[in-house]
């Protein structure tokens, strides 16, 4: 049975998280539904009170990670310094119990939230980005045109074609605005590609071909075509259209390159985006071990705001070094496993150096 001690520390640190996360997530959706409020009504289309309620319990998935920690943080922050200043700490080390012994109930509800997120990353995530995409493509429209997104996407087919599109509708999985380049020579321009289809279709096709004087010009036009030559299995199209920090944990481990063996620019980032998924949960824990000797130790002058001051930059000093060192993992700068490890290792070393001193 749990001691009366262990619970009431549980109990004030798990109140203080629930409300420091409902503080932030509602300030949260409060300002990014006033800056967004026309995509939500416009030209008539009007979203479902649900739908916005919805969409904003999917996007809290993919913000897990940041939230939690700092929730965290700032919980164990609140329940150990009011802890001290009362000198109930002191009373029960009086009463024989180790210090480190008392801040154990924090260590296990950071390894319990170190779960959570992990959990999270696998299942939640992209059920949750694939509502969103879905709410999204369903009330689409382009209020102005200089806004459209002008990056493109590529697809590598098994007879060593390619297709680039601009984007894909997940409601009505096509491709919209393809190009099938069977060659330098060879081209079709598709206005909406169908690739599930056996064979896949097009609609609103132009078929260009290169003359003897070296220009492509269009020798047929098309309302409706298949391609039985256009051949791509369902794992093909999904690694083209999916991001890597849209895909579960299994996934990502799935497509990951032999060890040392990363040759292209897209293996390198699905390997820095698992090895950053699987680094990013474990700062639940460096969060309660890294300010928990500032908040316990006994003092006459005992500051809570230089605490939590040092908390929270520190925090926020781990996400950004953990950010930049997964784009120098995707630009192949370093190798992904070498440029998330080791500045985690260096950072946990410092949050673990005055816990193991207690």
């Amino acid at each position: 049975m749990i001691k009366i001690w262990p619970r009431y520390f549980l109990k004030e640190t798990i109140k203080s998280f629930f409300l420091f996360i409902l503080t932030f997530y509602g300030l949260y959706v409060l300002i990014d539904y006033s800056s967004h409020a026309s995509n939500f009504h416009y030209h008539h289309f009007y979203f479902q009170v649900y739908e916005i309620a919805l969409y904003y319990v999917c996007e809290f998935a993919p913000r897990m990670e940041v939230f939690i920690p700092f929730g965290l943080l700032l919980a164990t922050i609140r329940t150990l310094t009011n802890l001290n200043i009362h000198n109930e700490l002191v009373a029960l080390m009086a009463s024989g119990i180790p210090l480190r012994t008392l801040i154990r109930p924090f260590i296990f509800l950071g390894m319990a939230m170190v779960l959570l997120i992990y959990i999270n990353t696998q299942f939640w995530i992209p059920l949750a980005l694939q509502k969103i995409k879905q709410i999204e493509q369903t009330h689409r429209i382009h209020k102005h045109k200089g806004l459209l997104q002008l990056a493109v996407k590529n697809l590598n087919l098994k007879d060593n074609s390619h297709i680039i599109f601009h984007d894909y509708n997940s409601n009505e999985k096509k491709l919209v605005d393809a190009y099938w380049i069977r060659d330098i020579n060879d081209i079709y321009r598709i206005k909406y590609l169908y690739p599930y289809g056996q064979p896949p279709v097009g609609h609103f096709i132009d078929h260009f071909k290169r003359q003897p004087t070296g220009e492509l010009v269009i020798i047929e036009s098309f309302d409706l075509l298949s391609f039985p030559e256009m051949r791509f299995h369902k794992r093909d199209l999904f690694q083209g259209i999916t991001n890597p920090e849209d895909e579960s944990l299994s996934e990502l481990w799935k497509k990951l390159p032999p060890s040392f063996s990363i040759q292209s620019q897209k293996e390198s980032q699905r390997a820095s985006v698992f090895y950053h998924k699987m680094i990013i949960p474990w700062l639940c824990l460096l969060a309660v071990i890294g300010i928990a000797p500032f908040c316990v130790r006994y003092s006459r002058t005992l500051s809570p705001f230089f605490i939590y001051t040092l908390g929270i930059f520190g925090l926020v000093a781990i996400y950004l070094l953990l950010n930049a060192a997964l784009v120098l993992g995707k630009r192949q700068v370093v190798e992904p496993w070498l440029a998330t490890l080791f500045p985690f290792f260096i950072c946990a070393s410092l949050a673990s150096y005055k816990y193991l001193k207690l």
